[in-house]
């Protein structure tokens, strides 16, 4: 049975060298915390600006719209997705 760090070489043999620099830079701020390093909404903003794939709100945006719930068959969403997540 491999262990968690042969899993891990495996799985890094893998990456793009993008991906390789993205992970050094988690386990650098991991490292750097000391226990464990503490995600604020900051540091999520700031780590996802920099992808295409994400537009983040400026800091001063305002609250989302109110949505109106609509009523269909089944069961919601919601609660699809928590009950797979257990």
């Amino acid at each position: 049975m491999a262990t968690a760090k042969d899993s891990l070489r495996s799985k890094v043999d893998q990456l793009s060298e993008e991906e390789a620099r993205e992970i050094l830079g988690l386990i650098a701020t991991k490292r750097a915390a000391g226990t464990g390093a503490t995600l604020t909404r900051e540091v999520v903003r700031e780590r996802l600006a920099g992808r295409a794939a994400f537009r983040v709100p400026s800091t001063n945006a305002g609250p989302f719209r109110k949505r109106k719930r609509i009523q269909c068959l089944g069961v919601p969403a919601s609660e699809m997705l928590i009950a797979d997540r257990r």
